[in-house]
């Protein structure tokens, strides 16, 4: 290889146009030499920058497409968002709500509507309740994520709660703000 650089610069040295270029360069005086030398390597730096840049920006775009392309294959299914709000529901926003539901005598309202005794395995039978008024989900595709949108009140009074979904998972949208205070879900008179 140490071989191969040797040749080509020994053919460069002796290429007609090099031979000229080096003839002109040592006819100028001390000061035109250094000033030809940092035009030169001037010239140099900047193709050797713009080449590492156009590089980097190739590298750069294939990194989002295909970084893109994994993700909108990874989309999750319309079909698993239930089952991740099931999760959502029992994990996250049942155990902040049901204090509120039990100081507002509201599991009496939640036993009426179910007809079943909801103190045993309250939770299961709240998700049962507000997923037969909330679902199913207003999910939009985004190309790379999926959005879905519920709504754990009513009309009048909403609570939307925005999900996000992506590699296959969902997950609340960040600086959500729920108002856990609101049920006015269980109002005999709303309709949802």
């Amino acid at each position: 290889m140490l071989s191969a650089l040797h040749l080509c610069t020994l053919e460069a040295r002796r290429h007609p146009v090099a031979v000229a270029a080096a003839e002109q360069i040592q006819r100028l005086p001390r000061g035109g030499q250094l000033l030809a030398v940092a035009v030169c390597g001037a010239l140099v730096f900047s193709l050797l920058s713009a080449l590492l840049n156009a590089l980097y920006m190739l590298a750069m775009t294939l990194s989002f497409v295909f970084g893109g392309a994994y993700m909108a294959s990874k989309a999750p299914s319309k079909e698993s968002f239930e089952p991740a709000f099931e999760r959502w529901f029992l994990e996250d926003y049942y155990p902040k709500v049901a204090p509120k539901l039990e100081q507002a005598s509201l599991m009496g309202k939640l036993e009426q509507w179910l007809g079943v005794n909801t103190r045993q395995s309250g939770a299961s039978w709240a998700y049962r309740f507000w997923a037969s008024r909330c679902l199913p989900a207003g999910i939009s595709d985004w190309l790379l994520v999926k959005i879905a949108r519920v709504n754990l009140g009513t009309q009048a009074s909403p609570v939307m709660v925005t999900f996000v979904g992506a590699l296959n998972f969902w997950m609340l949208a960040p600086r959500v703000s729920i108002d856990f205070s609101n049920l006015s879900i269980l109002d005999a008179k709303a309709t949802v």
